[in-house]
């Protein structure tokens, strides 16, 4: 027994002294967190979005200031003619704007400025154009455009310039809270970040929407990464290993027997652990999977120890630290709650939550699939596409933490305003359908934490995977089905997975597909948008028509009167049967339809898609009517 304790003893200090070896050798570590590094992306994704909405609602204030022919004939008279159009009311700045106008004498090339009165210089010159520039905490976003004078042009010509200011401060503080130091930089100017250390190692990050305009944050210092549970656990090892060599030392001495009088106490057993202790049970698992949290709060409390049961989840039932408030939907793979946390000083977030079906959790292949969609969509930081915000593992159910848009999926809203007779305002379906476009471009693009492309197709765009919200917010939701370069879950060759009647040919018959696959879906999106028909171009359906004037579908023009022609080849020609003559991606697209959106003076802020969302949600037809939800109605919900 003796020899026992001796060996088991040795074999202790081992392992403890290397234990101990291991923690005190471990080299420090530095650089972002995976939630700093979720946090600079979605402060470049958030300037990039607020720089282009404005540019864009700028241009729009441009465009409509200058037409007005009493702006025009005021370009050839003087300053006190442009007073009075001001104390008429045809010239007065909105929104905080500046406004500007001013003539160019074309014989002498001497620029005066009619508005602001004495100003010493007109913005840029008078030149037109878009410019960003820095000025304090915010971005002046400017828009200067050509002024055809009503009376003699062959004299002057004229300009207007409209300038709005754009605050930086909402963008930058999921900087300031991931504790992220640096700047903002624009051409030779630039706004701090908290403090950034003297001589600290940077990081940039160039926006997209300005050519000059970048993020330079720094690099935290390197960090002690002494693992201290290995350690303490080591040391303990090595001290139960002394006692243990103490015991087999003493175990050698002879016995001398019983003392006269005295009888060996009985050993006291071990009292088992309480049933209701929380000891022993299974801990919530957080974040299991790489995710970045993006600085949000854990969907999980560590502390719970009983397991969710999805069909126990009534309004009040925890999730961790999330409360539930209703169950928004259900489809084949998970049911999808509303819920919120608390926090201290009042603070209240609302979140939508899928929890997947327990019975799913015993299929490998259907947890592959379940984690992929989060994985994948993590990965995408953009105001066009729902924010995944957290996985979390609770006993055997997993569950994804999903940001929470208060507002209806464009498929009920369609399918409602066609049944009243109701038209989508050109503008408004327009602006959908191009934000529609850059949410699915950020997807296609984007890019693992090594850079390297993930290659994310979505393969089930429909109008029922587009939320608008009330605040106007177009989003794109449910990557379930979503195909990726790198995943774990594979579709199995000739599965065909997606929407029949949105889907493209090739898609349809289980080939490969690629972004131009999403390509055809978008466009068959916006022909519902742009003419209120609904279109099934299920290739199983139509094969008899063949593939000659595929998709035969009317011309859009012919359907709605007044619609730009252009609109006819775009649309069309992305549902091509061939996908080599679809546009290239949907940034393609995009484009294609924004020139359209330019040339027609058809531009619509996020205020009016609110307005008009708004509007259909009062009229909304009871055949219609439910909750409002992140919740998709595809299988993979």
């Amino acid at each position: 027994m003796a020899r026992s304790f001796a060996v088991a003893g040795a074999a202790v200090i081992l392992l403890g002294g290397a234990a101990i070896g291991y923690a005190v050798t471990r080299q420090a570590t530095g650089g972002m967190t995976e939630a700093q590094t979720a946090a600079m992306a979605g402060a470049v994704a958030t300037l990039d979005g607020d720089i282009k909405s404005a540019r864009a609602a700028v241009r729009e204030r441009a465009s409509t200031l200058s037409g007005p022919i009493a702006i025009r004939s005021a370009i050839g008279t003087d300053a006190a003619t442009v007073d009075d159009l001001v104390a008429r009311g045809d010239f007065v700045p909105q929104n905080g704007e500046r406004l500007e106008l001013g003539q160019v004498d074309k014989p002498s090339a001497k620029t005066e400025v009619l508005l602001p009165r004495g100003a010493a210089r007109a913005s840029h010159d008078g030149i037109p154009g878009s410019y960003v520039e820095l000025a304090g905490d915010q971005l002046l976003i400017t828009e200067i455009t050509k002024v055809v004078p009503q009376y003699n042009p062959e004299r002057y010509a004229g300009f207007l310039g409209v300038t709005r200011p754009l605050a930086l401060a909402p963008a930058l503080k999921p900087l300031v809270d991931a504790g992220i130091t640096g700047k903002l930089v624009l051409g030779d100017k630039s706004v701090p970040i908290g403090t950034m250390p003297a001589g600290a190692t940077t990081r940039e990050q160039p926006l997209a929407s300005q050519q000059d305009a970048r993020l330079v944050v720094a690099e935290p210092p390197p960090r002690a990464a002494m693992p201290l549970p290995i350690l303490v656990g080591g040391i303990g090892a090595a001290v139960i290993g002394l006692l243990l060599l103490v015991i087999s030392a003493l175990g050698k001495r002879e016995p001398t027997g019983t003392t006269a009088g005295w009888n060996a106490l009985p050993t006291q057993p071990t009292e088992p652990p309480r049933q209701g202790s929380a000891i022993g049970h299974a801990q919530t698992q957080l974040s299991q999977h790489n995710f970045p949290a993006a600085g949000t709060p854990s969907p999980v409390d560590p502390a719970a120890s009983s397991q969710v049961v999805p069909s126990d989840l009534g309004p009040g039932s925890m999730i961790g630290r999330w409360e539930v408030v209703r169950r928004l939907g259900s489809g084949g793979m998970a049911d999808v709650y509303l819920a919120q946390a608390r926090g201290d000083g009042g603070f209240e977030k609302l979140v939508a939550i899928k929890v997947m079906h327990s019975h799913l959790a015993r299929s490998q292949r259907a947890v592959d699939h379940f984690l992929d969609e989060a994985r994948l969509a993590a990965r995408i930081h953009h105001p066009n596409v729902v924010a995944i915000q957290d996985l979390g593992k609770i006993g055997n159910d997993y569950v994804i933490v999903m940001e929470y848009v208060e507002g209806v999926d464009l498929e009920r809203v369609l399918m409602s305003a066609r049944a009243g007779q109701r038209l989508v305002p050109l503008p408004v379906a327009l602006g959908i359908l191009c934000r529609i476009c850059d949410g699915l471009d950020a997807a296609h693009r984007a890019t693992a934490p090594d850079g390297t492309p993930l290659g994310i197709i979505h393969r089930d765009i429909k109008s029922a995977n587009v939320l608008v919200s009330r605040q106007g917010s177009v989003k794109v939701v449910d990557f379930g089905i979503a195909k990726a370069a790198k995943q774990v879950h594979y579709t199995i060759a000739g599965e065909t997975k997606g929407t029949p009647a949105m889907m493209a040919p090739e898609q349809r018959v289980g080939e490969q597909v690629d972004v131009r696959a999403d390509v055809y879906s978008v466009a068959a999106v916006g022909f519902e948008l742009v003419t209120g028909h609904g279109v099934n171009l299920d290739l199983a359906a139509l094969a008899h028509l063949g593939v000659e004037n595929w998709p035969h579908l009317p011309l859009p023009s012919s359907l709605r009167p007044g619609l730009p022609p252009e609109l006819d080849e775009i649309l069309l020609h992305s549902m091509a049967f061939e996908r080599e003559r679809r546009p290239a991606d949907c940034s393609a697209l995009g484009g294609l339809c924004e020139a359209v959106v330019k040339r027609y003076n058809l531009a619509a802020s996020d205020k009016d898609v609110a307005r008009w969302i708004e509007g259909e949600l009062r009229q909304l037809s009871p055949a219609f009517v439910g909750a409002t939800t992140n919740f998709s109605k595809s299988p993979s919900a």
